[in-house]
């Protein structure tokens, strides 16, 4: 039996919704294909989500559960992804540049919540098993790993598949970055950077409505 769709993930899918709306009507309006990548980068931001909400159905750790965490890990990535498509964003003749800016953010957006919509959801069945130092640990390198594969799709072009397609590949690229830490400064740090960043919205987040309530009970 799947998961009643919580309050977060109906709003994400008007989110959506408002994004592709956007889109159509770009294409409309300039007669142009520009940013039709948005619908199957939107696709792959969602995918962790079922492997999410298969995990959530889980009570304890098992040999299932481990290989969907795996599935949901290997997909992650792709969520946060989708703000880096801000790198795509300049004037384009057809439409306002704010209409883009929007359309752009819109996409944004989505990706960051799709992905920490998972994470909690991933977060939970975690902090069931662990205590919360070791929850904040597991958490960290979900993470970190996350900002990791956005570098390699970003900047060197894998995706997903490439663990199964060339996993020779990255498993040499990933030795040669730990072995050698300082020819790979740029990759570093921005993995670092994009880590803490994306943890601090994450924990904003989670904790925003808790301190909502804290404020409103004093």
């Amino acid at each position: 039996m799947k998961p009643p769709m919580g309050k977060a993930e109906k709003i994400l899918i008007v989110s959506i919704s408002l994004t592709l709306i956007m889109l159509i009507a770009r294409g409309l309006r300039a007669h142009s294909t520009a940013y039709l990548f948005f619908p199957w980068n939107l696709l792959l931001a969602v995918i962790p989500l079922y492997f999410s909400r298969k995990l959530s159905k889980y009570q304890t750790v098992t040999w299932k559960s481990l290989l969907i965490l795996a599935g949901w890990l290997l997909f992650f990535p792709n969520a946060p992804y989708i703000i880096t498509d801000i790198f795509h964003f300049y004037q384009r003749p057809g439409v306002p540049v704010w209409y883009d800016l929007l359309l752009v953010l819109s996409a944004a957006w989505n990706g960051l919540i799709a992905g920490f919509i998972s994470l909690m959801q991933v977060d939970n069945f975690i902090s069931r098993h662990t205590g919360k130092k070791m929850n904040i640990a597991i958490i960290s390198f979900f993470v970190f790993a996350a900002s990791s594969g956005i570098y390699l799709g970003r900047f060197l072009r894998f995706n997903s598949w490439d663990v199964v397609r060339k996993p020779r590949t990255l498993a040499g690229l990933a030795f040669d970055y730990v072995g050698h830490p300082t020819e790979h400064i740029s990759a570093w740090v921005f993995s670092l950077l994009c880590t803490a960043l994306l943890l601090l919205i994450y924990y904003s987040i989670k904790n925003l409505p808790a301190q909502v309530m804290s404020r409103q009970a004093d």
